[in-house]
């Protein structure tokens, strides 16, 4: 049910402005699943990220570990790991690892979804 969540929220942002939605036809896209892309995809951000030591992310574990905290998004993979990346400068243990993603300031959208409908 979140999925659809997410994917209707975005359907309405394109069907707000008819411009936009003459121009783009609307497609799901799946979430991302633990694998060999997924271990790709973590490498290539572990890679990227200007921190000095280097943030072991892409093992099966960890991939787990952060498509249950990102919901299976790549945008919310990339929010969360960019505030890890943040998190580990600013404590100065500059990797990506299990400490700085728990010092993150991310909150994943079923969370962020909560505060913004209690806040109503």
């Amino acid at each position: 049910m979140e999925n659809l969540l997410g994917t209707h929220n975005a359907y309405l942002a394109i069907r707000s402005d008819d411009q936009l939605e003459n121009r783009f036809e609307p497609m799901v896209l799946p979430l991302w699943q633990v694998g060999e892309d997924l271990c790709s995809l973590l490498a290539s951000f572990a890679a990227a990220f200007p921190l000095q030591r280097r943030s072991l992310i892409s093992s099966p574990d960890m991939a787990r570990y952060l498509l249950t905290r990102s919901e299976g998004t790549i945008g919310e993979l990339a929010r969360l790991l960019t505030s890890a990346a943040i998190a580990a400068v600013e404590s100065g243990e500059e990797e990506i690892n299990v400490r700085t993603l728990a010092m993150a300031e991310y909150e994943g959208p079923t969370e962020r979804r909560r505060v913004f409908e209690r806040d109503l």
